[in-house]
């Protein structure tokens, strides 16, 4: 079984490598501003334009903006943009490379996962913001599995998630739980702190306009028009009304427009105002969004990870259940569920994978952590092969398509 196992990743390394290079081009031809790429070549033209206070005022993500900001002056902007988030994930590969003594098929996991997602090289803060957490998780991860922990970069990288996107309060309880592994490991390391206590003062003193002009932290926000009272809850929440009657395409939004007519015929109470009040509006919707978010998101993730998503629930459910004790190692496969379940009842529209990001790279790095070590059974390691290599082709076939267009 070794022998053909050999085989087949040698197969799976070209396979990859051809496909790499398929989206490679594919990036290079998608247009400037795509998606929420438009917002921060906004953002960039406000800082160029009013300036760094107001644009901190009118609400930014500041660590991306201090990135970008100087490249914004030789290139254009939506290169910058990208560039950075390039960048970014090229630092991502040497982390793991200094971190780690995985063997080259980890990194070949790797960028299979990243030329099927993609929006790793879009111009937008997702990149830093994964990075960030994925850094994070992964110190957590050497400290428990390898007894090997940097506190100044695990801290630094947590802080730089913190400020770079609100959405590190749906991570919360794995970051807290994270924390509690730190804690409760702490005579495992020597702690350093200057670098941590140094950025998270400069945020804090960069966000000063934002907190004395809003009371909150300064990140990126999709606001309405001034004459448009709706808000983004709202119009999250009438997406999903209108897809669940055929009424919108599944992973659009209605117009601004759109939204402020609903609630002027239907009443401001006809549609929750943010985001977490939409859990609690209707729970009779909320679980059923969730049971169907829930499982949307294990069918699409299937085509990001093959049975790695299926590995990293099976595998540990079963020991648990064998054990009938929790353990440190189940960290990774826990945090797994928690947030996908968080993502499917927090977020009442669609769920988009890129926010699952940081959870689904660590559970390539627990997976190659189970085949290097020998835990997985042969015959799972070549069937799990098999299943890349599928995905592989067809996500391969369906890029050159689009090139052909």
């Amino acid at each position: 079984m070794d022998k053909y196992n050999h085989i087949l990743k040698r197969f799976f390394f070209v396979a990859v490598s051809i496909y790499a290079i398929l989206v490679a081009i594919y990036i290079l031809k998608i247009p400037a501003g795509r998606g929420d790429e438009a917002l921060f070549v906004s953002d960039l033209n406000l800082i160029h334009n009013k300036g760094w206070i107001d644009a901190i005022t009118k609400n930014i993500s500041i660590p991306f903006m201090i990135l970008v900001y100087p490249l914004s002056f030789i290139l254009k902007k939506h290169i910058a943009l990208r560039l950075i988030s390039l960048f970014l994930t090229i630092a991502l590969f040497f982390y793991f490379e200094k971190r780690y003594k995985f063997s080259t098929t980890f990194y070949f996991y790797l960028v299979f996962y990243l030329s099927t997602t993609i929006f790793f090289f879009y111009g937008t803060n997702d990149t830093l913001f994964n990075v960030s957490l994925i850094v994070f998780f992964s110190e957590v991860f050497l400290l428990y599995q390898y007894k090997k922990f940097d506190s100044s970069i695990a801290f630094v990288a947590l802080i730089i998630a913190f400020f770079t996107r609100a959405l590190l309060i749906v991570y919360l309880p794995v970051v807290l739980i994270g924390l509690f592994i730190i804690y409760k490991c702490r005579k495992s390391f020597t702690l350093k702190l200057r670098y941590p206590i140094a950025v998270l003062i400069i945020m804090l003193v960069i966000n000063i306009p934002s907190l004395k002009e809003n009371g909150v932290l300064s990140y990126d926000l999709k606001s309405p028009p001034k004459s448009i009272d709706a808000t983004w809850g709202q119009r999250q929440y009438l997406a999903q009304l209108l897809i669940n009657k055929g009424e919108l395409k599944k992973g659009s939004h209605p117009t601004w427009a759109e939204t402020q007519e609903y609630i002027n015929v239907n009443g401001v109470e006809s549609l929750p105002i943010s985001i977490s009040d939409a859990i609690f509006f209707d729970l009779k919707l909320t679980f059923k969004e969730f049971f169907k978010d829930f499982g949307n998101t294990l069918f699409l993730g299937f085509r990001q990870l093959g049975l790695i998503l299926a590995l990293i629930i099976i595998i540990p459910l079963a020991k648990l259940l064998k054990q009938r004790k929790l353990e440190y190692n189940y960290f990774l496969p826990a945090s797994f569920l928690i947030m996908i379940a968080a993502f499917s009842f927090i977020i009442i529209s669609n769920v988009e994978l890129r926010w699952l990001a940081p959870i689904f790279v660590m559970a390539i790095v627990w997976y190659t952590y189970q085949e290097e070590i020998k835990l997985l059974n042969n015959k799972i390691v070549f069937l799990n092969y098999i299943v890349l290599l599928a995905l592989v082709s067809y996500g391969g076939f369906r890029m050159f398509e689009k090139l052909m267009v």
